[in-house]
């Protein structure tokens, strides 16, 4: 018993430990944009706060943060609902194609070969392209810019959970009629709601915190991001890290927001998706 619960307190102070490491970014974060001018010209990393919330406003009224977040609402929400039901199509079509199966082969092998390559490579072209379709400097060009550099993901994650289903259930609908796009919408795409909710999770993290996308593809003010307005937030020559700290955090809170509120949702979804593969 000794042993044990030896065992047990060595284990919780590690923990513990890895917590106060994990979280003592965050912390500093939040308190140094809580921070007035005074104190953090004085004490920059001491725990001590001033509470100064007006921080808050005045990095929200500098990032424009209300049109900030609708921009990266939507574009998320866009991105990962249009990237999980194209990845879902894209894989069950390769995988249980019957006519043109060489050109499904050939697709797929040009989805892996998407995966391997790095989208930094692709940038040049994705911008000529944009700038081509007049789509360029808007949230719907980023919407197409994301589903596009996360569809491999998507057809590669999908294309595991689609082997799981039992063929004879699609073969029932056939019987019964259905056609194939039909047998997929009411038959197998049901099936794969819980490796959905994992990628929904994936894609939603990908889009919400990527900066090099709306940095090259978005310069317009009224298309700009919440981690595009952060980069715009500092002088030139001069930084105020209280407010631009303040400004971070209005970054993030959006999303441990969801988390909290939808975090049985999510883990049961992610386990489920684990299992399920």
């Amino acid at each position: 018993m000794k042993k044990k619960e030896i065992r047990r307190v060595i284990f919780t102070l590690f923990m513990a430990a890895v917590c106060i490491l994990v979280f003592y970014p965050v912390i500093m974060m939040v308190l140094v944009s809580l921070k007035d001018d005074v104190l953090l010209a004085k004490e920059p990393l001491s725990l001590k706060t001033s509470f100064a919330f007006e921080n808050y406003r005045l990095a929200a009224e500098k990032m424009k943060y209300g049109r900030a977040l609708f921009n990266s609402t939507v574009l998320t929400i866009c991105s990962g609902l249009l990237t999980t039901f194209l990845g879902a199509c894209g894989a069950y079509a390769i995988l249980r194609a019957k006519r043109g199966k060489k050109f499904f082969l050939i697709l797929n092998a040009l989805f892996l070969m998407g995966l391997a390559l790095p989208q930094q490579v692709a940038m040049v072209p994705l911008v000529l392209w944009m700038q081509k379709l007049h789509v360029a400097n808007s949230i719907f060009g980023l919407i197409l810019a994301f589903t596009g550099a996360n569809a491999a993901y998507a057809v590669f994650f999908f294309s595991g959970f689609v082997n799981t289903v039992p063929v004879t259930l699609e073969e029932a609908a056939y019987i019964d009629g259905a056609g194939p796009m039909k047998t997929f919408l009411k038959v197998v795409f049901p099936l794969l709601k819980p490796p959905m909710v994992t990628l929904l999770i994936v894609i939603a993290l990908r889009v919400w915190n990527n900066f090099m996308y709306p940095l090259l593809l978005s310069q317009g003010e009224k298309s700009r991001t919440l981690p595009l307005t952060v980069f715009f937030f500092k002088g030139d020559l001069s930084v105020q890290w209280n407010i631009l700290f303040a400004a971070t955090t209005l970054v993030i809170l959006p999303l441990m927001i969801v988390y909290f509120i939808l975090q049985k949702q999510i883990i049961s979804g992610m386990l489920s998706g684990a299992v399920k593969g």
